[in-house]
């Protein structure tokens, strides 16, 4: 996949899904110029220096942890070496409104709800929804745009509401490099096997019978 920027470079790269763990967003972009230290990601949404993120490459199953240095032309340099700030009291984290639909379940899918992600931070969330106080305490969280299960353990809880401690798994960013990269077949974006179509989508939300 290539891009003509606005110097009139070409600049091929590789697909990424990105996610911002300040919102819980995710963009599906390119990146480009893997080395050890670092990468390039073209992007219109990352604008924050200092900024963290996960990128998702397609054939890897885990994220790769990383910290925007540069923002230039749409152009986003994304750093691996990130400090380790496990040990500061969560609680001073800021957290951020937010609207984002997603799945959460115990260890079986189908025992799951549909909840809203209403606020988040770095290293947690609050999801509202009813059945919250059916779930177990350890979670797995399905979110909007982002292909893949994100671990938790519910802190609090109430009939509307539960306070949720998320367990990022990432890769070492230091070991990947461009001949590692290889390009996603269509199946492997998603890192899930082709199976039937189902009559409802990955947030318990039922789809409309397609006509005869």
């Amino acid at each position: 996949m290539s891009e003509t920027v606005k110097d009139g470079r070409e600049i091929t790269g590789q697909p990424v899904l990105v996610l911002d763990f300040d919102t819980l967003a995710c963009e599906e972009t390119t990146a480009s110029k893997f080395n050890k230290s670092g990468c390039e990601i073209r992007s219109g949404k990352l604008t924050e220096i200092g900024q963290l993120v996960g990128i998702r490459l397609a054939d890897m199953e885990q994220m790769i942890k990383g910290r925007v240095e540069k923002v230039e032309d749409g152009s986003v340099y994304v750093s691996f070496k990130v400090e380790d700030k496990s040990k500061v009291e969560k609680r001073r984290e800021p957290r951020k409104s937010v609207s984002i639909p997603a799945w959460v379940s115990g260890h079986k899918f189908d025992d799951g709800v549909r909840c809203d992600i209403v606020d988040a931070s770095k290293s947690g969330c609050r999801l509202s929804s009813t059945g919250l106080e059916a779930l177990p305490e350890n979670i797995k969280l399905q979110i909007a745009g982002l292909d893949m299960p994100v671990k938790g353990e519910i802190v609090w809880r109430n009939s509307s509401f539960a306070g949720v401690k998320l367990t990022w798994q990432f890769a070492n960013g230091g070991d990947i490099t461009e001949t590692r990269i290889k390009p996603p077949d269509l199946a492997g974006k998603a890192g899930v096997k082709d199976k039937p179509k189902s009559n409802s989508s990955g947030f318990g939300v039922k789809r409309r019978k397609e006509a005869d």
